[in-house]
């Protein structure tokens, strides 16, 4: 059975994206960048379109989800 990927969040930019994405595999989750290279090379694209896309498997929504909340939530402390 093939696990199927699906967006985990949005972003206006590589580098959030980016950020994200390394905090997910530090904690042992698998990502990918959907949209990346053309929104890197028309930004205006990411209006258009659903924009930069960060893709977990759906096995790993919910823990990542909650990886990003824990780490928005320690910032904010």
């Amino acid at each position: 059975m093939e696990d199927k990927l699906t967006i985990l969040k949005n972003y206006e930019t590589m580098v959030e994206a980016m950020f994200d994405q390394e905090l997910l595999r530090e904690n042992g989750i698998e990502s990918s960048l959907n949209n990346e290279d053309i929104v890197e090379l028309l930004p205006m694209f990411g209006d258009i379109n659903q924009g930069l896309c960060l893709m977990v498997f759906e096995k790993d929504f919910d823990n990542a989800i909650k990886v990003l909340e824990d780490y928005k939530n320690e910032i904010e402390k």
